[in-house]
């Protein structure tokens, strides 16, 4: 009789053993390069009494996987990681998409090893997930909401601060995916004292109503820079996806203090979320920061996020 294995992998922030809710990756080809990037944040459980050296990859049909060692982690704990990049695949060209989707299944592989060097492998789990990949571009979507801010205005988004000091929303040049304008969110994070850190927490928000159609999907394109100079940094802890309170997509870890980005940052990323139909709601880009400065301190740290040709589509 096969043994019950005492780790296990999770793509969600629901507790063992409450049963996980299935998880999909949405994803849109429209305008995405070849070949394609897959990541993903995994949340991955130690159930032993001893402390184990956890790694992940993963298996499919046409595509290519990291293998990422994850590092020690104690008996009893769990740990948050975003795989940046984690997989690779040719982009499903548009008639492999019929009517506009496609699924397929991936296999996450976890394993623990009592070794630092992964040679003595004690556990594996594997979890099979489900891609729904779309293209926003086919005449069987409909474009309900198209916001790429190129008429010089925030087109109905604003900012507020949940944690931490000023915050600035407008429209920007810097980086757009279609010129001239996008939205971009400055966030500085409240003063830290001398060599320590601090966080903040800031987002943007627009009042949606979905329409009345069997599926409904909202498209975002964001980009997160960290600010840096001689005195002060900053990095990005985590993003959230949320229709008024409810997470809808987490990317990153719960906040820690230190020098680690825990999202990707200084690229554009793309986040599919599947919405309810016929409702009104507050869908909410959410990012947590963390602020460090250095025995000068001259003032808050700066923190920015990019979006643009949000969208919204149905059928």
């Amino acid at each position: 009789m096969k043994k019950l294995s005492k780790i296990e992998l999770r793509l969600s922030d629901v507790d063992p053993p409450e049963p996980e809710p299935k998880r999909t990756i949405y994803r849109d080809i429209a305008n995405l390069p070849d070949p394609t990037k897959l990541g993903l944040t995994v949340r991955y459980f130690n159930h032993d009494d001893i402390d184990l050296y956890f790694q992940i990859t993963g298996e499919a049909d046409g595509y290519t996987f990291d293998t990422v060692n994850l590092g020690l982690l104690a008996s009893g704990a769990n740990a948050y990681r975003n795989l940046d990049e984690f997989a690779s695949r040719a982009k499903p060209s548009e008639s492999e998409l019929a009517d506009g989707e496609l699924e397929e299944t991936i296999k996450l592989i976890l394993k623990a090893y009592t070794d630092s060097e992964y040679t003595n492998l004690k556990w594996t789990y594997e979890k099979y997930v489900t891609v729904h990949w779309i293209n926003s571009l086919d005449p069987a979507w409909t474009v309900d909401m198209l916001n790429d801010f190129d008429d010089g205005t925030v087109q109905g988004w604003a900012g507020e601060v949940i944690k931490g000091g000023g915050l600035e929303v407008a429209v920007a040049t810097d980086y757009v995916l279609s010129p001239p304008y996008s939205i971009r969110l400055r966030f500085n994070g409240e003063s830290a004292g001398a060599c320590a850190y601090e966080n903040g927490i800031a987002r943007l928000y627009k009042s949606i109503t979905t329409p009345n159609k069997d599926k409904v999907f909202a498209i975002i394109d964001a980009r997160i820079r960290p600010y840096a100079d001689a005195y002060t940094e900053s990095y990005s802890k985590n993003l959230k996806i949320l229709k008024d309170d409810e997470v809808l997509v987490y990317i990153g870890k719960p906040y820690t203090a230190g020098a680690v980005n825990d999202t990707p940052v200084n690229k554009w990323i793309r986040i599919v979320v599947p919405l309810p139909k016929n409702q009104t709601f507050t869908l909410r880009v959410q990012l947590e920061m963390s602020n460090h400065c250095t025995e000068s301190c001259p003032g808050a740290q700066y923190i920015y996020m990019n979006m643009d040709d949000f969208k919204i589509i149905s059928k």
